[in-house]
């Protein structure tokens, strides 16, 4: 335990958050999204980008063969129409993640702890060059996620054959985050409470208040400052059915326990995360709203016809 919170690389929101839940047992299993949850997520992304446009204008990239190179400024003149160019560009987005993302070394220490804490992972593709990697010791958990993936490009799949009509930019882009069945089972492979689950589903479909602005709301709104449980906000990207659900706070109680037994350090900087995590929660939909801008920004730059999912 000692050696792994002194670790410099993993940030200690992520220890709490994806590693130590799953390895102390509290959780079936965590999410990380690669690159952006590693700490050099920015300069990763931006190689990407850089090399992605050399490529594009037919620059041989640093450490790629010659014969990878030539192969590829031949292979321009047999791409003859929209498809296969963009098979061409998707293949190019997922050799960089390869090359830049995958041989990284906050990359190769995330895994590299993974190993030593005894946690099983299993990496899932997004985008090209996005990745959720899974963290979990039950293996039929590496079964659901097999179902989840599939479930998944089914739901694009129908996405690309339906008019998109009026739906933000986000549910085209990513539409199993719309998606309840999708839902309901990322949330039961993560182990989050059903109450939870059904709550942020609820929330989803209803289109009034997505379950960020809510749980927002139910901490802004509260009638006594203090009537939440930290304990409920027990890692990121999860909203409580309620700021005091009982059945969120169990899993936070019993995560500051366990890590009371081994270290009442390490247990008392879990209790400054749950807090932070609360003040998390209360500014997400300031953090969405950013998100969502900057998404469309991208849209709005991409030519019709010339989109390439990244």
């Amino acid at each position: 335990m000692a050696e792994f919170m002194a670790e410099e690389v993993i940030p200690l929101r992520t220890k709490f958050d994806d590693y130590l839940p799953v390895a102390l047992g509290v959780r079936r299993a965590s999410q990380i999204i690669v690159p952006a949850e590693l700490p050099d997520a920015s300069i990763l992304g931006a190689t990407i980008d850089d090399r992605f446009r050399q490529k594009m204008r037919g620059r041989r990239l640093p450490g790629e063969s010659l014969q990878d190179f030539i192969k590829g400024k031949v292979g321009k003149y047999w791409r003859r129409n929209q498809v296969q160019e963009v098979r061409y560009r998707m293949q190019a987005l997922r050799d960089l993640y390869a090359d830049v993302v995958a041989k990284s070394h906050s990359y190769e220490m995330f895994m590299k702890w993974a190993d030593k804490l005894g946690l099983d992972r299993k990496e899932l593709e997004s985008r090209p060059t996005i990745r959720e990697i899974y963290f979990y010791t039950d293996p039929s958990v590496a079964t659901e996620l097999d179902v989840l993936q599939d479930l998944r490009k089914d739901i694009r799949y129908e996405r690309m054959r339906t008019p998109p009509g009026n739906a933000p930019v986000y549910a085209r882009a990513f539409p199993e985050e719309v998606n309840t069945t999708y839902l309901k089972k990322l949330g039961s492979i993560l182990g989050f409470p059903l109450c939870c689950i059904d709550r942020y589903v609820f929330d989803r479909e209803s289109g009034v208040l997505t379950p960020e602005v809510r749980a927002s709301n139910q901490l802004e709104h509260m009638e006594k400052p203090d009537d939440y449980d930290p304990h409920a906000y027990f890692t990121k990207d999860f909203f409580p059915c309620q700021p005091d659900c009982a059945s969120a706070s169990e899993l936070g109680k019993a995560m500051y326990g366990k890590l009371s037994e081994i270290d009442p350090d390490v247990a008392r900087k879990f209790r400054d995360h749950l807090e932070n995590n609360v003040i998390l929660v209360r500014q997400y939909p300031e953090i969405i709203q950013k998100k969502i801008e900057a998404l469309e920004k991208v849209a709005g730059k991409t030519q019709e016809g010339d989109a390439v999912e990244k």
